[in-house]
């Protein structure tokens, strides 16, 4: 295990909100015993724990005992954007059992990696805020390229993978036209980046960061001044109690960017994203997480199921919704909810994701997990296969190892199916 290695100068001062710049070579030896500081977020049930700090970008390498032109395996965090820390995921099994060589890595979150304003429009030279933390990953992935032959690993042979925002990141660097040669094939937990998660465009990310500057900087001559001396802890807080997902950071169309010059279903229907080999899929009841939480409320009767739905869909569906969802009785109410949530924001857009890719000719692996409660997250114990004292103390092993071999062989060869494993059929979608 490599830890904490920097793989970009610390985002402070005139450095902050800006693209991130590879770090200087340095000489002498590096010690990579502990994991470096997790970005700035605010504590909750989903955040990294241990240090915080803006020096973050970070990270990690996790090698086989003898490896050579090893498939590398880069896993980017989920979080909803403002939380989490590759701290939280240990690659050492998939490394040491299944021969790949892992990398984890931090990338800037909420307002300190997603700020779009066009006083930073300025500084850059054009209108390119909106998606730092995307910029992170992109570099981070660059890093990658430049340096994991020399800890075993195959540059010519990058799965990238992740889980919720991450895997929603992790679609958006196989569209992105700066990463197009920085790997080779996906693997998508709980998240897609066509639908079910948000992708702002750039005039409502600017009113996002307009309020933000308003909040600290109303009085200010050098509004970006004033924000990058502002407290880092109080700008990652700023409306981070606004709801399940905050103030309201999330990836931003930019125009004639290296990340997202258009929406990525526009991107990924007009051919214009990586077409390397996909697994996607979802847990059976995502949505149980964010109620068990304590982000979102439980109903405990039919009326208030119908209630909810009457508050959160248009008038001319409600009724068909109802009648597609409706429990037959009150005990069986907050379940129907999960399902349906789990379907409007997870695992309906993964399946049009899914028809969508397969349709161009990129080879597709869906699946769907119901290994326990199956709530959001839970599947990531059985991918790294390290029992989670919270959402997965004991791991059902058959399913772990059938897991594991999918993962790790899929990004070895390029398909999932082993020999010994269950069949796996591709993707046979249509538009």
């Amino acid at each position: 295990m490599f830890l904490g290695i920097p793989y970009a100068k610390a985002p402070v001062g005139e450095l902050r909100f800006m693209p991130p710049v590879p770090v200087e070579k340095w000489g002498g030896l590096l010690k990579a015993k502990e994991f470096g500081p997790s970005c700035m977020q605010t504590p909750g049930a989903l955040s990294a724990a241990g240090e915080l700090s803006e020096d973050c970008l970070s990270l990690n390498v996790y090698t086989p005992n003898k490896a050579d032109d090893a498939p590398v395996m880069v896993f980017i965090h989920g979080g909803a954007f403002v939380a989490g820390g590759s701290n939280q995921y240990d690659g050492w099994r998939l490394a040491q059992e299944y021969g790949a060589v892992v990398v984890t890595l931090n990338y800037r979150l909420g307002a300190l990696g997603f700020l779009s304003h066009p006083e930073l429009d300025l500084a850059m030279g054009a209108a390119q805020s909106g998606n730092m933390g995307l910029k992170d990953q992109q570099l981070a992935l660059q890093w990658v390229q430049d340096n994991i032959s020399a800890f075993g690993g195959d540059a010519g042979n990058v799965t990238v993978f992740g889980e919720s925002a991450g895997s929603m990141s992790t679609c958006i660097q196989m569209v992105a036209p700066g990463s197009q040669d920085l790997a080779h094939k996906f693997i998508m937990q709980s998240a897609v980046c066509v639908g079910g998660l948000p992708v702002n465009t750039k005039e409502q990310s600017d009113a996002l960061g307009g309020a933000l500057a308003s909040a600290f900087c109303a009085e200010a001559e050098d509004t970006l001044a004033c924000l990058q001396s502002a407290p880092a802890d109080a700008l990652v807080a700023w409306g981070a109690d606004a709801g399940i997902f905050g103030a309201g950071w999330s990836p931003t169309i930019v125009p004639e960017s290296d990340i997202l010059p258009a929406s990525p279903v526009a991107l990924i229907a007009s051919g214009q994203y990586n077409p390397g080999p996909i697994m996607v899929g979802t847990n059976v009841r995502e949505w149980g997480l964010f109620q068990l939480i304590g982000s979102t409320a439980p109903v405990a009767s039919i009326a208030e199921f119908h209630a909810y739905i009457d508050a959160t869909f248009p008038a001319p569906i409600t009724g068909a919704i109802k009648a597609l969802y409706d429990p037959v009785l009150d005990d069986f109410a907050n379940l129907k909810l999960i399902e349906l949530t789990t379907d409007q924001v997870f695992r309906c857009p993964t399946r049009a994701f899914a028809r969508l890719t397969s349709s161009l000719g990129s080879n597709v692996w869906l699946y769907s997990f119901e290994q326990g409660a199956a709530y959001h997250a839970m599947e990531l114990a059985y991918v790294f296969g390290n029992p989670s004292e919270t959402l997965n103390p004991v791991l059902n092993e058959p399913t772990r190892e059938t897991i594991q071999s999918y993962w790790s062989g899929f990004a070895a060869t390029g398909t999932p199916n082993q020999d010994g494993q269950p069949e796996w059929p591709a993707c046979r979608g249509r538009r």
